[in-house]
This record gives structure tokens, sequence and C-alpha cells, in this order.
């Protein structure tokens, strides 16, 4: 079937107030690649969230549904790599852009974690309530690497919650256990992140788009050692605005502005950007740290007026 045919994978939707309820089901957040694999026939073509045909960068993955997997389906789940016991999309991209025999060279394994299906002995299932749909996943497919299920519980709380978080989760994704596959973004399935704290330097910001007012988002950097001239490039935050804040922050920023950046050192945006001297500190949450010295999924929370620029450096 032609990647154009596929039914659009059900994505969940962010949620900065977890809760814990009867009738929901709590996976852990996988931090790998979605991936829906199709076996038809005698072989399996794997298939990325935007509709990429990735079969040959996780061949071993297409071999074991084609063998385990009975009849026609369509299954829905992540592929991950691990760094010690976490999940790591660092370690699992040179997999994505490797190919055949070269994704067969590397001596990282990846792993896919099947959580739903989609189509069973060629029958569309998506209609039917998850737990069906999780009872006929169970029945369609022999796990065993590197086919695993995702576990779940029915019972969870904030404690559970701060126990994922510490052991360096991502998060959470909640279900509603009597809803139907979603057809694309869906709040039947909701993501609850483990966010860290960490206090940055505004050190810019970029142009608001399409109907949004007052700015993009905020150029972000933090001093290399506490009182140093040495600033370090972090990103940007573009979530996490009123349009009351937006209107504010860019008319501060508008008496901050200067010519060039103030960044010393990282990786800098090369259209766009309006620099500004380093003197607001803003609080932001995040999922980690990029290899690259960036923040992941940074929100703004607010301007910290209690914090010496000059203190602003890389926490953790």
């Amino acid at each position: 079937m032609p990647a154009r045919d596929l039914p659009a994978p059900a994505l969940a939707t962010l949620c900065h107030e977890p809760f814990f309820a009867d009738g929901w089901l709590y996976e852990r957040k996988l931090d790998g690649m979605r991936v829906l694999a199709e076996r038809r026939g005698t072989s399996t073509t794997l298939w990325s969230r935007s509709g990429r045909d990735v079969t040959e960068s996780f061949p071993e993955v297409a071999e074991a549904i084609t063998t385990r997997a009975v009849g026609e389906v369509l299954l829905d789940g992540e592929v991950v790599a691990f760094d010690g016991p976490h999940t790591s999309f660092a370690r699992l991209q040179p997999r994505i852009h490797a190919r055949g025999a070269a994704a067969r060279a590397r001596r990282t394994p990846v792993f896919y974690y099947l959580f739903d299906v989609l189509r069973a002995d060629g029958a569309d299932v998506r209609d039917e309530p998850l737990t069906a749909r999780q009872r006929l996943l169970r029945a369609t497919v022999r796990t065993g690497d590197p086919l695993r299920l995702t576990p779940h519980r029915v019972h969870a709380d904030a404690t559970y919650l701060g126990e994922v978080c510490a052991r360096g989760w991502e998060g959470l994704v909640a279900k509603r256990a009597d809803a139907p596959y979603g057809r694309g973004r869906t709040t039947d399935w909701l993501k609850f992140k483990c966010e860290a704290g960490q206090e940055l330097l505004v050190v810019g910001w970029t142009d608001p788009e399409g109907s949004r007012r007052g700015l993009g988002a905020l150029l972000l950097g933090y001093h290399e050692t506490a009182g140093s001239d040495e600033v370090v490039y972090a990103g940007k935050v573009g979530t996490g605005f009123s349009e009351r804040v937006l209107r504010d922050l860019r008319a501060r920023l508008e008496g901050l502005a200067r010519s060039s950046s103030p960044c010393t050192r990282g990786r800098l945006p090369t259209a766009g950007a309006h620099w500004v001297r380093p003197e607001l500190v803003a609080q932001l949450a995040f999922t980690e740290w990029t290899s690259g010295g960036q923040l992941r999924h940074p929100r703004f929370l607010g301007l910290r007026t209690d914090k010496d620029p000059a203190e602003v450096v890389r926490e953790g």
C-alpha cells in the first residue's frame, strides 16, 4: 500500500497539568522514532510518522514482524535505542540515517515497542476501544527482541510520575481506555512530560509569524562561568506565552536592543534574529539538554527579577 494511503498515526496532546483517574491507562513515554509497521503477504514495510519508508533503517524489526505477526496487520509503536537504562534519540540517530547493510553493521541495537494495532487480519479496527485493540495486539504479534509490548498501568498517581522522572524517563502517556484510535492529534492521548528547570539569559528575539503578535520566540544564553563575559547560545523558546506577555516582552526587549549578538559561542540563527543586552533572566521548564547544547522542549515560565544576570550559568 502506498504511504499516502496509510492512516495518519494518532498523536498525543501535551498536558501541562498531569492527572490520574479511572478509565485511563498510563504508559512510559519513549524517546525514539514513531513507526507504523505494515505486514502484507510475506513482507513488512516500516513507515515513519511522515509516511517515509524506513524499512532499510531497521531491517531486523521488519523481519521480526514478518515472522512473528499473524495475517495482514498495521501496527503502531516506537523504535528506540538505549543509553544505559534510558531510551535515547541521540543513540538512535545513526540508525535512522543508515540503510540496509550499513544499518546491520551498526553496533547500536534497536527495539520496537508496540502499543497499538490499526488493522488486524486485514480488518480496520481503529473504531474498537483501546483495551480491545490491546487484546488484539497481544493475539496478533509474538513478542521477543527486538519486538516488545509497551507496558502500562491502570492505576497511577503523582508519586508514580515522580518516580518516573527520578529514573530519567521522558514522562508518561495517558490514554483513555475506551477511546477509538485517534485520527491525528487527539485529547484521548495526553503527554505528561518530566521537566527540569533552568534560568537563562534573554539574548534576543525573533519576529512573530502568522496571527501571532509581539514576538515569535525568545533567544537564550548563559554565562560560561558566573561573572564571565563569555555568553553561550542555548537556543530559543516559543511556547508558554500569553498575548499580554508577548506584547510586554517585545516592549522591554526593544529598549535593550543592540546591533550584534552578545553570544560568544554557539550556533546562532542566521536570519530573523534581533539581539539585546543580556539583562533579563527567563525561567524555563524543559526536558533535557541536547548534544548540541540547547534546550529540548523548552517552555517559558516567566521572568526572574531576583536573579543577577551575571550569575546565570548552565545547571546540572
